[in-house]
Formats: structure tokens, C-alpha cells, sequence
């Protein structure tokens, strides 16, 4: 498979695994000059109700831990900037939204063996 072919098949696992954990997708693969959100969707948070979930997807072949720590700071900044042009342009209110930064990796080496999933709150400082 290819690089392409590898985060898309990752990224339809992880769609499948967000939706069965009640997350409603609202866009996948949304792009600005800033980054390319993977999955947007609102999820129901315990705390604070219905939030506004942007969620970035890292597919790797083994779980050797780089897709986790592939998510870093200047990573981090894109995904906001993204968050906050989608807010923008479909009128949600940034103070009045709950919104949480999430991480899905997937780990497969195989399209024919289901993958490992592991799913993560990115904590914005």
C-alpha cells in the first residue's frame, strides 16, 4: 500500500471507531491555508455537553509509538488556526462552543487484519 493509501484506510477506521463511540462526523478532511483537519464531528462530553470535537488521525504500520508523538506543538498550532477558520466560516461561536483537540492512531500492518486503536485529548496549553 502506499503512504496514501495507508492514512486513508486509517482514517476510515478511525471515522467507524469515532461514530460506534457516538461521535456525529460533520466533515472529514477539511482544508485551510493554515491545515487539514481530519474528522470534525460533536461529541457528548460528560462535563460540558455537546463540544465540538476536531480530531486529528495518524496511521502507522507498527505500534512503535511515533503516531502519538508525531502530534507536536507546530502541529498542535495548525490544528487550532484550522479549528478556528471552520468556526468562522460556519458561524459557531469560539466562546460559546464547548471544543476539544483529540488524536486517533491507528496501528496495522495489514488491511485485512482489523488495526489497534488508541484515542487521545490533546491538552492545549
Amino acid at each position: 500500500m502506499s503512504t496514501k493509501q495507508i492514512g486513508d484506510w486509517g482514517e476510515e477506521h478511525a471515522a467507524l471507531f469515532l461514530v460506534a463511540a457516538g461521535y456525529e462526523i460533520i466533515q472529514r478532511n477539511f482544508r485551510t491555508r493554515f491545515a487539514e483537519i481530519d474528522i470534525i464531528a460533536w461529541h457528548e462530553k460528560q462535563h460540558f455537553g455537546k463540544t465540538l470535537c476536531f480530531v486529528e488521525v495518524k496511521t502507522r504500520k507498527r505500534k512503535d509509538g511515533s503516531a502519538t508523538r508525531s502530534v507536536n506543538r507546530k502541529k498542535i498550532e495548525q490544528l487550532f488556526k484550522g479549528a478556528k477558520e471552520f468556526c468562522r466560516k460556519y458561524n459557531i461561536s469560539i466562546d460559546a462552543t464547548p471544543i476539544q483537540f483529540e488524536q486517533v492512531s491507528v496501528f496495522g500492518k495489514d488491511r485485512n487484519i482489523e488495526p489497534r486503536i488508541r484515542h487521545y485529548v490533546i491538552p492545549i496549553e
